[in-house]
């Protein structure tokens, strides 16, 4: 099982950890506790570790820092304003934990016919 220490110790060894180090320790747990929550939503916890939690938590915090995971969260494909347009594809999940843990688990229910 991770710990959120683990995760945190693997943090400040990263880069572009500046707005992590900013945070709150509560809200460093919350972020790490919503990451490892969302990974386990999508794959088995045996395919998780320290690495692929600590990205996780780097992008959704990248996310809300930019405002796009609260669009994200909400359903919106693609988002104008001034002449910037911005549209979403894919899930929730890192590109780089995709990568390294491949696509995320169907939970779609399916159909099958025995012969």
């Amino acid at each position: 099982m991770i710990t959120n220490q683990e995760v945190k110790d693997y943090l400040e060894k990263m880069y572009g950890n500046d707005l992590y180090k900013e945070m709150e320790v509560s809200e460093q747990d919350k972020l790490i506790f919503n990451a490892s929550e969302l990974l386990k939503d999508n794959y088995d916890e045996s395919k998780l570790s320290v690495r692929v939690v600590a990205l996780q938590s780097l992008y959704m915090l990248e996310g809300e820092d930019e405002e796009y995971s609260k669009l994200k969260r909400h359903g919106v494909k693609s988002y104008s304003v001034k002449g910037v347009s911005v549209t979403f594809e894919g899930t929730n999940i890192s590109p780089e934990v995709v990568s390294i843990l491949g696509n995320p688990k169907n939970n779609k229910a399916t159909v099958g016919r025995l012969i």
